[in-house]
């Protein structure tokens, strides 16, 4: 026999083919308290392209001079292939790289909205959805 060792109600689902329990008025009035901490820490942590705190846009940039990250951040520098890039052709290599670890994270990102939506129509909870 297994033992479910912790189960919280804001994770109870109903089956996305069961349309008769997805329009259920019942279901949105039942709301846990499970996530309110996160849903607030995510107000106070929002990040804002506007506020120049974060990033000041209006702040002159030069990226075939400028590294976008810091070299170190880029294994295939520290390699003797590596080392024979110089000037221009190394930022633009460091450059290169920053945008391809932006993609990926972005696709990330993606991955996890896409999966977030899917999840909200079978989540019973209105606080989990």
């Amino acid at each position: 026999m297994t033992r479910q060792i912790t189960k919280d109600d804001a994770y109870d689902c109903v089956a996305p083919d069961d349309f008769r329990s997805l329009i259920e008025p019942e279901r949105y009035a039942k709301r846990a308290t499970a996530f309110d901490k996160i849903i607030s820490a995510t107000h106070d942590h929002f990040w804002d392209p506007l506020d120049k705190r974060y990033i000041d846009f209006t702040e002159p940039f030069d990226v075939e001079n400028e590294m976008i990250i810091p070299e170190e951040l880029v294994p295939f520098l520290q390699t003797k292939m590596g080392e024979k890039l110089q000037g221009r052709e190394r930022v633009a290599f460091v450059n290169e790289q920053a945008r391809w670890m932006l993609s990926a994270i972005l696709h990330g990102e993606q991955g996890a909205m896409s999966l977030s939506a899917s999840l909200c129509h079978i989540l019973k909870d209105p606080g989990a959805q």
